[in-house]
């Protein structure tokens, strides 16, 4: 076999620019020809990103300007939506990714740490994460204090977008499909589609003057390293009428929490569900310049207990943090440990996570204050096998009670007067599930389990 990396330009490139808000196109489609074997986790998205005034098109030049980004997903939080799908069998989707943004904030911030960010991600994507770095960004006053602050670091983030040209980016697609199979064979599927749909720019770019920019994207292309098959293992191929391709997809779904004791249930209709995992932000948030709205919230849960069925699966008992009635968010004991272990179950068994940027400080009360926590719900439903559980005629679900607070009044004690006022929390609820489709070659794709 020899190996190849393809450069494919959009088949919709038109003036090169792409932008939600912009005069670019807000969907960007690539064809990838049925030839050899795709290499999917070398895969890359490449471009440049930059912010741009409203009006004039001027490029932000000057950090110091109260710009922002999500600080865990970069500029993977440019991409709304993620499809991928066969060239030749009328576009049949194996992946569709909704709230691509949230499922990229989630799972990096999980299973990656600070040094990650500071030495990879943020090459890729201008995702640098927060957490301790260096002594210029540990304390933006300039003191010697020790102590940790968010100023400094959303600074540091800010510059890489500044530089001239804006940020050039190489990032991987989050994805069930790409990460889960080493190789995909291009010929059984019949070539592949790729296609990006952007998010709007007030649910990308944050902060006190956000909303006088907007951001673009330019020259996109996408690199994909290619094996090409020998002549002899192509007629062996050719001479197999049908092939079995076995992936890993994400399902997503969303919901709004309006009361404080509320229940979620979905009719996934899903086969082999091996986890699922959720994260939080006020209502209010979401598409709003003033607010992260690609940020990981605590609404506050006093109870969680997850349910197939009505019944208590897989955990046979109720998470409850623990919490004092009495105390104001901001001051309560505890970064509910219990709940964020199972979290990070759901994306890999928690004993063999050794880097994460789950820990006590970016997980704490005063870090979504500042708008810059990971936090989320989740768990495994079949931690041994992996194989998934069959969930084509089941609900699941979970029931969650929670105060519902805005982190705004996170200091206003329960029993204080006035108490604070519950707002609505939209939760996005994110399924793994194992898949296996057989392709009929000539014919099409059709579901096996």
């Amino acid at each position: 076999m020899s190996k190849r990396f393809l450069n494919i330009a959009p088949t919709n490139a038109g003036t090169g620019v792409f932008s939600f808000s912009g005069a670019g196109n807000p969907q960007i489609i690539f064809n990838i020809a049925n030839t050899g074997l795709l290499q999917a986790h070398e895969l890359r998205f490449q471009g440049n990103f930059k912010i741009v005034a409203n009006g004039s098109n001027a490029q932000l030049a000057d950090p110091t300007v109260d710009v922002n980004v999500d600080a865990f997903t970069g500029i993977q939080s440019s991409i709304q939506t993620l499809n991928i799908a066969s060239r030749n069998y009328s576009n049949r989707s194996l992946e569709e990714i909704l709230q691509y943004p949230r499922l990229v904030s989630s799972l990096q911030s999980a299973l990656h740490d600070k040094g990650d960010y500071d030495s990879t991600l943020s090459h890729e994507a201008g995702s640098k994460g927060m957490g301790f770095d260096t002594v210029a960004e540990l304390n933006a006053n300039g003191n010697t204090g020790q102590e940790y602050t968010a100023v400094g670091q959303r600074l540091a983030s800010r510059r890489a977008y500044c530089a001239r040209g804006g940020k050039a980016f190489s990032m991987r697609l989050v994805c069930g499909t790409l990460m889960s199979m080493p190789m995909i064979n291009l010929n059984d599927l019949g070539g592949a589609t790729v296609t990006i749909t952007l998010a709007p720019t007030s649910n990308v770019l944050w902060g006190a003057t956000a909303s006088a920019y907007h951001y673009e994207i330019t020259n996109p292309r996408l690199v994909v390293p290619i094996l090409l098959e020998t002549p002899a293992e192509q007629m062996t191929s050719a001479q197999n009428p049908t092939a079995d391709m076995q992936f890993l997809s994400f399902t997503a779904l969303y919901n709004t929490i309006n009361s404080t004791a509320h229940q979620v249930v979905h009719k996934t209709s899903l086969r082999g569900v091996i986890s699922t995992f959720q994260n939080y932000v006020p209502t209010s948030y979401v598409n709003n310049f003033g607010e992260n709205g690609v940020g990981q919230y605590n609404p506050q849960i006093r109870r969680l207990t997850y349910h197939i069925d009505g019944k208590r699966v897989p955990l046979e008992y109720s998470l409850e943090p623990n919490r004092l009635a009495v105390l104001a968010e901001s001051q309560q004991p505890t970064t509910t440990p219990q709940i964020l272990t199972n979290y990070v179950d759901a994306f890999k068994n928690f004993q063999d996570v050794k880097k994460s940027c789950i820990n006590p400080t970016i997980s704490s009360a005063q870090q979504q204050v500042e708008r810059n926590a990971v936090w989320g719900t989740g768990c495994s439903y079949d931690a041994v096998s992996q194989a998934g559980i069959p969930a084509v005629l089941s609900t699941l679900g979970f029931e969650i009670q929670s105060n519902l607070v805005d982190p705004t009044q996170y200091d206003i004690a329960p029993n204080a007067v006035p108490p604070p006022v519950p707002v609505s929390y939209s939760v996005y609820s994110y399924y793994l599930c194992r898949n296996s489709v057989r392709i009929t070659k000539g014919q099409g794709i059709e579901v096996v389990s």
